[in-house]
Protein backbone atom coordinates (compact mmCIF):
# COMPACT_ATOMS: atom_id res chain seq x y z
CA UNK A 1 0.00 0.00 0.00
CA UNK A 2 2.65 2.22 0.85
CA UNK A 3 4.63 1.64 -2.37
CA UNK A 4 1.85 2.84 -4.57
CA UNK A 5 1.02 5.63 -2.44
CA UNK A 6 4.41 6.81 -2.71
CA UNK A 7 4.38 5.82 -6.51
CA UNK A 8 1.30 8.26 -6.65
CA UNK A 9 2.92 11.01 -4.78
CA UNK A 10 5.83 11.00 -7.02
CA UNK A 11 3.76 11.20 -10.21
CA UNK A 12 1.90 14.61 -8.65
CA UNK A 13 5.35 15.66 -8.13
CA UNK A 14 6.39 15.47 -11.47
CA UNK A 15 2.55 17.14 -12.68
CA UNK A 16 3.63 20.36 -10.21
CA UNK A 17 6.91 20.47 -11.61
CA UNK A 18 4.99 20.74 -14.90
CA UNK A 19 2.83 23.32 -13.68
CA UNK A 20 5.90 25.06 -12.06
CA UNK A 21 7.46 25.70 -15.91
CA UNK A 22 3.98 26.85 -16.75
CA UNK A 23 3.04 28.97 -13.77
CA UNK A 24 6.70 31.29 -14.13
CA UNK A 25 6.27 31.44 -17.80
CA UNK A 26 2.77 32.98 -17.45
CA UNK A 27 4.34 35.39 -14.37
CA UNK A 28 6.94 37.11 -16.39
CA UNK A 29 7.00 40.34 -18.32
CA UNK A 30 5.71 41.06 -21.71
CA UNK A 31 2.51 40.48 -24.10
CA UNK A 32 0.23 37.84 -23.71
CA UNK A 33 0.70 35.63 -26.64
CA UNK A 34 4.75 34.95 -25.81
CA UNK A 35 4.17 34.28 -22.58
CA UNK A 36 0.80 31.90 -23.50
CA UNK A 37 3.31 30.30 -26.18
CA UNK A 38 6.20 29.99 -23.18
CA UNK A 39 3.26 28.48 -20.59
CA UNK A 40 2.01 25.90 -22.93
CA UNK A 41 5.79 24.86 -24.82
CA UNK A 42 8.40 24.88 -22.05
CA UNK A 43 5.80 22.01 -20.32
CA UNK A 44 5.67 20.18 -23.69
CA UNK A 45 9.36 20.24 -23.74
CA UNK A 46 10.16 18.86 -20.96
CA UNK A 47 7.06 16.01 -21.05
CA UNK A 48 9.24 15.04 -24.69
CA UNK A 49 12.43 14.87 -22.47
CA UNK A 50 10.65 12.89 -19.46
CA UNK A 51 9.15 10.56 -21.81
CA UNK A 52 12.38 10.09 -24.12
CA UNK A 53 14.74 9.35 -21.35
CA UNK A 54 13.27 9.68 -17.83
CA UNK A 55 9.78 7.49 -17.68
CA UNK A 56 9.95 3.98 -17.36
CA UNK A 57 9.01 2.77 -20.10
CA UNK A 58 11.54 5.14 -21.63
CA UNK A 59 12.88 4.25 -25.67
CA UNK A 60 15.98 5.57 -24.68
CA UNK A 61 17.79 4.42 -20.88
CA UNK A 62 20.59 6.90 -19.86
CA UNK A 63 22.84 5.61 -17.62
CA UNK A 64 22.49 5.98 -13.61
CA UNK A 65 24.27 9.30 -13.14
CA UNK A 66 23.17 11.19 -16.55
CA UNK A 67 19.60 9.91 -15.39
CA UNK A 68 20.07 11.43 -11.88
CA UNK A 69 21.40 14.78 -13.30
CA UNK A 70 18.75 15.17 -15.96
CA UNK A 71 15.77 14.34 -13.28
CA UNK A 72 17.39 16.84 -11.07
CA UNK A 73 17.84 19.61 -13.34
CA UNK A 74 14.34 19.61 -14.66
CA UNK A 75 12.97 19.33 -10.92
CA UNK A 76 15.51 21.70 -9.65
CA UNK A 77 14.56 24.09 -12.46
CA UNK A 78 11.19 24.29 -11.53
CA UNK A 79 12.15 24.92 -7.51
CA UNK A 80 14.25 28.12 -8.90
CA UNK A 81 10.93 28.98 -11.14
CA UNK A 82 8.52 28.66 -8.92
CA UNK A 83 10.85 30.88 -6.61
CA UNK A 84 11.12 33.77 -9.07
CA UNK A 85 7.70 33.74 -9.67
CA UNK A 86 7.40 35.16 -5.53
CA UNK A 87 6.53 31.39 -4.60
CA UNK A 88 9.42 30.75 -1.94
CA UNK A 89 7.14 29.18 0.47
CA UNK A 90 5.81 27.14 -2.18
CA UNK A 91 9.23 26.23 -3.61
CA UNK A 92 10.39 25.19 -0.44
CA UNK A 93 8.09 22.83 0.24
CA UNK A 94 7.94 20.96 -3.06
CA UNK A 95 11.53 20.89 -2.80
CA UNK A 96 10.62 19.11 0.80
CA UNK A 97 8.49 17.26 -0.70
CA UNK A 98 10.48 15.99 -3.55
CA UNK A 99 14.06 15.00 -1.72
CA UNK A 100 11.56 12.86 0.94
CA UNK A 101 9.61 11.27 -1.66
CA UNK A 102 12.90 10.58 -3.64
CA UNK A 103 14.78 9.26 -0.66
CA UNK A 104 11.94 7.03 0.00
CA UNK A 105 11.80 5.87 -4.20
CA UNK A 106 15.38 5.24 -3.81
CA UNK A 107 15.40 3.18 -0.36
CA UNK A 108 12.25 0.91 -1.50
CA UNK A 109 13.81 0.46 -5.37
CA UNK A 110 11.29 1.96 -7.15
Amino acid sequence: MFKYLNLAIAFLLELCMLAAYSYWAFHIKGSILPRTLLAVGLPVAVVVIWGLFLAPKANIKLPVPLYVSLKTILFGMSIVLLYLSGRPTLAIIFAIVLIVNSTILYFMKQ
